[in-house]
C-alpha cells in the first residue's frame, strides 16, 4: 500500500515568529498593521494546496478552467488576509492576563509562539487539506457541467469508514442540476474524502422523498462553512467561514482585503 502523502507545514522560521511576536508586543504589529511577510507565507502555502487540488497553475489552463482557477486563487488571497487579521487579533490578546495586567515579554513570547503554532500548524494543515479537496471538487464540477448531456446524474460515494455526517449520503443519486448539489458537494467537513461519480441516464435516481429525508438529516449536522459547491460559487472557503466574520467597524477594512495586495500574477 502506498504511503499516505504527508500534509506540508507552512514555511515560517523561528526567527520570523520571534520577530512577529516582538512586533506585536511593541505595538508595531497588530490586526490593523499586518506584515506582508505573514500574509504571503499563508497565501503561498494555501496556493500550493489550491494548485495541487486543481491539477495545475494558471499557466496550465485556458477558457472556463482558467477563469475558475483565477477566481479560486483570489479567494485564497482573501482568506489569507482574513486569517492574518484574526490570528494577530487573537495573539495580541495574550499580552494581558486575566486581570488585564500586561504580561512580561518572556511570558508573551512563550504563549505567542504556542498560539502561532495552533493557527499555522494545527489549523493550517487542516486548511491545506480542505483547500486541496475544494479545489479538486471545483475542477471536477467544470468537467461535470461539460459532460452532463451524456452523463446527467451524480452519485455520492463515501470513502472508507464514513463519518456520521456523510454516511447517509452514500449512494444517493440525483441529476446534475438538482439543487441538492448546491449544499452537499464534497468536502462536507474537515478532512472529508468523499467523491461524486458522474453516471449515465439509465441509473436509478434516489426517490424525492428519500432524498429530502437524507438532505434534512445531513443539513442539520453540517457546519455552515461547508454548505456550498466550490465549482458553482467559485471559492475554496465560503463567506460563512469564521475568518471572514469581523466587527461592524472593520467591515470596510475587510472589504479592502485588510489593505493587503492581491497579486495579478503568480511569483
Amino acid at each position: 500500500m502506498p504511503k499516505e502523502k504527508e500534509t506540508p507545514k507552512m514555511k515560517y522560521t523561528e526567527a520570523q515568529v520571534a520577530s512577529l511576536l516582538h512586533g506585536i508586543f511593541t505595538g508595531e504589529v497588530d490586526e490593523y498593521n499586518i506584515p506582508e511577510e505573514l500574509y504571503s507565507a499563508i497565501s503561498d502555502y494555501l496556493l500550493k494546496a489550491l494548485y495541487d487540488g486543481f491539477g495545475g497553475t494558471l499557466a496550465d489552463f485556458e477558457g472556463k478552467d482558467y477563469e475558475l482557477l483565477n477566481e479560486l486563487r483570489e479567494n485564497i488571497y482573501m482568506f489569507s488576509a482574513a486569517k492574518s487579521y484574526q490570528q494577530l487579533k487573537d495573539i495580541g490578546s495574550l499580552m494581558f492576563d486575566e486581570n488585564g495586567d500586561r504580561v512580561s515579554i518572556n511570558d508573551f513570547s512563550k504563549l505567542g509562539a504556542e498560539r502561532f503554532d495552533t493557527w499555522n500548524d494545527a489549523y493550517g494543515r487542516t486548511e491545506y487539506n480542505t483547500a486541496v479537496a475544494s479545489a479538486e471538487m471545483a475542477g471536477k464540477w467544470n468537467e461535470v457541467e461539460r459532460n452532463k448531456d451524456l452523463l446527467p446524474y451524480l452519485r455520492y460515494s463515501t470513502i472508507g469508514d464514513a463519518c456520521d455526517i456523510c454516511a447517509p449520503l452514500d449512494g444517493m443519486t440525483a441529476k446534475v442540476d438538482d439543487a441538492i448539489w448546491n449544499t452537499v458537494t464534497p468536502p462536507n467537513h474537515f478532512n472529508c474524502l468523499c467523491v461524486l461519480t458522474q453516471e449515465e441516464a439509465d441509473i436509478e435516481e434516489t426517490p424525492t422523498d428519500e432524498k429530502d429525508a437524507i438532505f434534512a438529516k445531513v443539513d442539520k449536522e453540517m457546519d455552515d462553512t461547508f454548505k456550498f459547491n466550490p465549482g458553482k460559487e467559485k471559492v475554496v472557503f465560503s463567506e460563512d467561514h469564521p475568518y471572514f466574520q469581523v466587527p461592524k467597524e472593520d467591515r470596510e477594512y475587510a472589504e479592502n482585503n485588510f489593505n493587503l495586495p492581491i497579486p495579478k500574477t503568480d511569483k
